[in-house]
């Protein structure tokens, strides 16, 4: 007779977890029940419970935030170096569905707008945005008041269209005339606010990373200036790095800079 081969505890109780999550009953930022309510749930040692819980976390099914415990994982945002992409066009690029929801819209002050190296007369907009109906991150924009005026969902009379789940900032600064070809970032790592938290409905000790982008139209205007505030767990970022070279050029004719490298010779024209 053939020998009756029963999966491991710890892998059952995964399984289980697993499909839990499928159906629905524990969705994206979910918090899983802490070990002892497994054990007592399931009848398993601590041991049994930590094991399984451990591998869904190397499957990416749950996340582990030290001291707090274990939840659903999120929906991972792939970013790719060197591609100029909006948070709808890059969820959309990995199969995701995105939404919004407008926090406020209004002028901005002369300090907040300098603070988003802005200085001219600008309008504030902020937004959560979602992933798979999951919050992960909050937009807050600036926009200078020469392109906003000129952009239907920016003005007074925009309120339907700023306001609808599917409104993509980067469309309707492009259909207006102002097409985002250039950018700068810079990302930055800490802890969320409390008007974070409670927008992505985490704690306040929460990690977040932080982008700070510029955005240009083919003219070089500044069209707009963002704070992306998205959850760690949920943002990923890859970038291509090259070697530096010894040296670019020792000639006084070079105006030749290589990736990562140092300039070693330039000519400058004086006008």
């Amino acid at each position: 007779m053939e020998r009756m081969v029963l999966a491991p505890r710890y892998s059952i109780l995964a399984e289980d977890l697993r499909q839990r999550i499928r159906d629905g009953e524990f969705k994206p930022g979910d918090k899983l029940p802490s070990e002892a309510q497994l054990c007592s749930a399931y009848g398993l040692s601590r041991g049994t419970v930590v094991k399984a819980l451990e591998h869904l976390v190397s499957d990416g099914i749950v996340h582990r935030r030290q001291g707090v415990g274990r939840f659903v994982a999120r929906p991972s945002l792939h970013r790719q170096s060197g591609k100029l992409q909006s948070f709808t066009q890059s969820a959309s690029a990995d199969g995701l569905t995105s939404k919004q929801t407008l926090i406020a819209f209004g002028p901005a002050s002369g300090a907040r707008a300098r603070q988003f190296q802005c200085d001219e007369p600008a309008v504030f907009l902020e937004r959560v945005r979602t992933v798979e109906s999951a919050p992960c991150a909050v937009h807050r924009s600036i926009i200078p008041l020469a392109v906003a005026s000129k952009v239907p969902a920016l003005t007074e009379s925009g309120c339907t269209m700023r306001n609808h789940p599917n409104f993509s900032l980067y469309e309707a600064l492009d259909r207006a005339g102002f097409r985002v070809v250039d950018a700068t970032e810079r990302v930055t790592s800490r802890l969320a606010s409390s008007e974070e938290a409670g927008h992505l409905n985490v704690t306040d000790t929460a990690p977040v990373m932080v982008v700070f982008r510029l955005s240009y139209d083919a003219t070089g205007r500044l069209v707009e200036a963002v704070e992306a505030i998205y959850l760690s767990e949920y943002y990923s970022y890859d970038l291509r790095l090259v070697a530096t070279p010894i040296e670019v050029s020792s000639t006084a004719e070079s105006n030749v800079r290589s990736l990562g490298g140092r300039l070693v010779g330039q000519k400058k024209e004086m006008g």
